[in-house]
């Protein structure tokens, strides 16, 4: 009998493993895993382990859903392990931080080296078009919030990843803006989310908009800003780490954040020809994320064109404007280049590369 249970129980489990392939199968002969997988079939994407992350979001969707059992086996992985997945490491409890802040990457140095370059070459390409730029750099989370790690490493390389651009970028001439001096600390980051909250967001639109008033002169606009009662925001460290759903017991609850807008008063009717905004801001989820935009605009009086992109990364909104989208800054006095310092260091996209004049 101990055999036959034994034998049966094999039968089964291989059942199971082949019903499984078999989904995951169907599911990547579709349309849409094939697309997904294409797009991130790139040489960087492959040294840097996104190809492998895309593959497991098809294989895993592929799967049967049992969405109710995957948020328990994730609430307790991170609650029992401080296990929050291959893409996010937990901290102090109810804190997130997103792996690629912590870890080495293949090339850094190199990677960091050409993105003077560019930076340089960008700055060449703004003087040639009399076109002033303004440059913000946003630090780590896990550098500006470091008291809430409770015991994940940090490498090397990204504790000199900052301290590296200041001291190299200084002998470019960029018209930068640095916020890590004063900075709310993590009082001034989102717990479960990779971005700045609405204070950090409110300083460094501050920063940035002193830094637009020198160049251009103070706005003239009247922006008003309004803020929605503080609701809950699920993190996108939370939906990284299958803790959308995240239970009482198991945490991390969302962070409670209010909505800001603002309302931009204009003259003239509806049927005036009224000038389109002077000053562009092309940068990445940061300027998207917490009231950046609305605060920029309301400190610095001026209406901003937004023209960022989550996954910009270092430079990827500001090259497509320069190379695609040329017409964009005809009429534009001042561009706001926002960009994570995490990106410095990541291995280069084909845009860079296009900008560079390497692409192959």
């Amino acid at each position: 009998m101990p055999h036959l249970a034994r034998a049966l129980a094999t039968l089964a489990f291989l059942a199971l493993m082949l019903t499984g392939l078999g989904f995951v199968a169907v599911h990547l002969r579709g349309e849409e895993a094939r697309t997904a997988l294409a797009a991130a079939a790139t040489r960087e994407n492959v040294l840097d382990g996104r190809f492998t992350a895309v593959l497991d979001k098809q294989i895993t969707a592929g799967l049967p859903q049992l969405t109710g059992l995957e948020d328990v086996v994730s609430g307790l992985a991170y609650k029992v392990l401080g296990d929050a997945g291959d893409l996010v490491r937990a901290g102090c409890p109810g804190w997130l931080f997103y792996r690629e802040e912590l870890i080495e990457t293949r090339g850094a140095r190199a990677n960091f080296e050409t993105r003077l370059k560019i930076a340089a070459k960008i700055r060449d390409a703004f003087a040639a078009r009399n076109l002033a730029l303004v440059v913000l750099p946003v630090p780590d989370k896990a550098l500006l919030a470091a008291e809430h790690l409770c015991g994940a490493s940090v490498s090397g390389e990204a504790r000199w990843r900052s301290q590296a651009w200041w001291s190299q970028s200084g002998a470019l001439g960029l018209d930068q803006v640095e916020i890590a001096p004063g900075f709310p600390g993590a009082d001034g980051f989102l717990r479960t989310d990779t971005h700045w909250n609405v204070a950090g967001a409110k300083l460094a639109a501050g920063r940035v908009a002193e830094a637009v008033r020198r160049r251009i002169g103070p706005g003239t606009q009247k922006i008003t800003l309004s803020q929605s009662p503080p609701k809950a925001r699920v993190g996108d460290l939370m939906r990284l780490a299958g803790l959308e759903r995240t239970y009482s017991w198991s945490g991390p609850q969302p962070d409670e954040e209010p909505e800001v807008s603002a309302a931009i008063a204009r003259t003239g009717g509806l049927l005036d020809d009224v000038p389109g905004p002077q000053v562009v801001l092309a940068g990445s989820s940061f300027s998207r994320n917490s009231g950046f935009l609305e605060y920029l605009q309301a400190a610095s009086g001026t209406e901003v064109a937004q023209r960022s992109r989550d996954g910009s990364g270092f430079a990827g909104q500001l090259l497509e404007l320069l190379m695609d989208e040329p017409q964009i800054l005809a009429e534009t006095r001042l561009v706001v280049w926002e960009f994570p310092m995490r990106a410095l260091t990541r291995p280069l996209t084909d845009v860079e590369r296009r900008f560079l004049g390497d692409a192959k």
